[in-house]
């Protein structure tokens, strides 16, 4: 095991063309899921002011009034 890592030279390993097809399909894998998960946060309706808990108070209201006013 030691004379074959004693029998390559050091300065002449390189990462050659495989390495560059895996780190560019890395980066384009990365840039496909980034603009997928920017369409899918698109598509949600959050609203700032909503806590869970102001939503979760008003399961069993059945009057319909949301605004708390009477």
């Amino acid at each position: 095991m030691t004379e074959l890592v004693l029998a390559v030279d050091p300065s002449q390993v390189k990462p050659g063309w495989l390495g560059l097809v895996v780190v560019l399909g890395i980066a384009v894998a990365v840039v496909v899921l980034w603009r997928s998960m920017n369409r899918q946060l698109k598509k949600v309706d959050f609203d700032e002011g909503e806590t869970p808990r102001e939503s979760g108070d008003d399961a069993g209201d059945t009057t319909g009034d949301t605004t708390g006013k009477g």
